[in-house]
């Protein structure tokens, strides 16, 4: 008899050991769920801070701008109510540059402010290719966009870096002078750096942990190039990082990869100053 309680007894503490076990183990689990929760929210909560602070200095960018234009006199490129040139000069400057731009991409005008822009693109883009040195089989990894009063200027990664670095190949610096001479011009213009990656993690480099401290490092080393190098006051520069998460093509392909993996320059320059530089 006192065998059987015993053994009884066994069987009801090894159960409750079991029952006791399994709820550990469930209360584990949810703990480990709710922890990758917390690291996703944490996640979308810092992509929705970077762009909230993207946009609040694009605006500082436009509000700067806008002052700036006010206060220029009628040689400065405006246009009227109509979409006509208001400067007589600049009409014929603005026509000499469009005599000069492809007719597939005048095609992509809607009106006269997208030839405007189109021919400004086309422009600056030519100007800079000249200065891409020894990078010149790249040129196609350097674009330009112009929507009044913002440009911006996207550099790929085969201009200016090796693949998973942070430091700026001397073959891009040439470049970079060209650039900072146009900073330079206005010292009350706002000057945006933005490092962008594609969504492949990092694995080439140990001192670089993600795909945040990538397009942050990247473009950290081109402003310090501009400040330091070429005398771009840094009080003007916001350096910024956008990891894979503003991408401007598909990261399904390497080709698609290949052009996320970019350092977008945006500024808001005086555009009749900005294409007298150009020339030089």
């Amino acid at each position: 008899m006192l065998r059987k309680v015993i053994v009884l007894s066994g069987f009801a503490l090894l159960s409750v050991s079991c029952v006791s076990k399994k709820k550990l183990t469930q209360a584990e689990n949810k703990l480990e769920m709710r922890d990758a929760e917390i690291a996703k929210l944490q996640e979308e909560n810092e992509i929705c801070e970077d762009k909230q602070t993207s946009m609040e200095d694009d605006l500082m960018m436009y509000q700067a701008q806008i002052e700036k234009l006010q206060d220029e006199n009628e040689n400065t490129l405006r246009l009227s109510e109509d979409g006509s040139l208001e400067s007589q000069s600049t009409r014929n400057k603005v026509n000499r540059i469009l005599s000069q731009v492809d007719d597939s991409r005048l095609a992509e005008a809607k009106n006269f402010q997208d030839s405007l822009n189109i021919a400004f693109e086309e422009n600056i883009k030519a100007s800079l290719r000249n200065k891409l040195g020894e990078n010149a089989e790249y040129a196609d990894d350097l674009k330009v966009k112009v929507h009044q009063p913002m440009v911006e200027i996207s550099i790929g990664e085969s201009i200016l870096f090796k693949s998973g670095s942070a430091f700026v190949n001397p073959k891009a610096y040439q470049l970079l002078e060209h650039i900072s001479k146009i900073l330079q011009s206005e010292s009350s213009m706002m000057i945006r750096v933005e490092g962008h990656t594609d969504n492949q993690p990092v694995t080439t480099n140990t001192y670089i942990k993600d795909n945040w401290e990538l397009s942050l490092k990247r473009s950290a080393s081109v402003v310090r190039i501009f400040e330091d190098k070429f005398n771009v006051e840094g009080n003007r520069i916001i350096a910024s990082g956008r990891s894979h998460y503003a991408p401007i093509s598909d990261n399904s392909s390497a080709e698609g990869r290949q052009q996320n993996r970019r350092t977008e320059i945006k500024l808001a320059p005086d555009l009749k100053t900005f294409m007298e530089i150009l020339g030089r």
